[in-house]
């Protein structure tokens, strides 16, 4: 008698776990369904396209490369990048290249522009178009009025240098045009540049 009431009392104790856990799963697994099923009482439905139209409108945060001013003294870590080598150009003028960020003219790029402005007065008959080029860093609407500024500048220059304005035109490219398709410091290097094109 005393070992039926013990299996007895053994029978409803392992019952009573089993439906008391069974009951938590139960509440467990609705939990689960709540958080991971959206309410349609707190988002009220929108019309199809909308969702698209949020998305546009997000501002996306800008590089750290257009939030930089343009033409202040270059900072003294990439002052000790090494001077991008200058490469002939079209027909004897020559490439010049700018520092990150920068659109004034280097002063080991001074003797380059110097020289181009002699083969300029040379052939008093040419026009020429000065493109301005940038790295891929910063977004395409920085690159492109960067390389604008690049190309001004270096009109301007080469106007100081007695050139005739009429016979210089600008043009930007942005990040297009890479002279160098890496993206390691020598080939943005080799990037920040403007080129020299004839137009006859």
């Amino acid at each position: 008698m005393k070992r039926n009431k013990q299996s007895i009392f053994a029978i409803v104790f392992i019952l009573f776990f089993m439906v008391a856990g069974c009951m938590k799963v139960v509440k467990e697994e609705e939990s689960i369904q709540k958080t991971a099923e959206p309410s349609a009482v707190t988002q009220p439905q929108q019309p199809e396209g909308a969702e698209a139209a949020k998305e546009e409108a997000v501002p996306v945060k800008e590089e750290t490369v257009a939030e930089q001013p343009i033409g202040e003294e270059m900072p003294k870590a990439a002052a000790a990048l090494p001077a991008a080598e200058v490469s002939e150009g079209v027909e004897g003028l020559m490439v010049v290249y700018f520092d990150f960020d920068r659109f004034t003219i280097r002063d080991d790029m001074k003797p380059v522009l110097d020289k181009n402005a002699g083969w300029l007065r040379k052939n008093q008959d040419v026009k020429i178009e000065i493109q301005g080029h940038c790295d891929e860093r910063g977004t395409n609407e920085y690159n492109i009025a960067l390389g604008e500024r690049r190309a001004q500048s270096i009109k301007k220059y080469l106007t100081d240098s007695g050139i005739n304005e009429a016979r210089l035109n600008t043009i930007s490219y942005g990040e297009e045009k890479p002279a160098d398709p890496g993206h390691t410091e020598d080939a943005w290097g080799k990037n920040r540049r403007a080129e020299f094109v004839i137009k006859r």
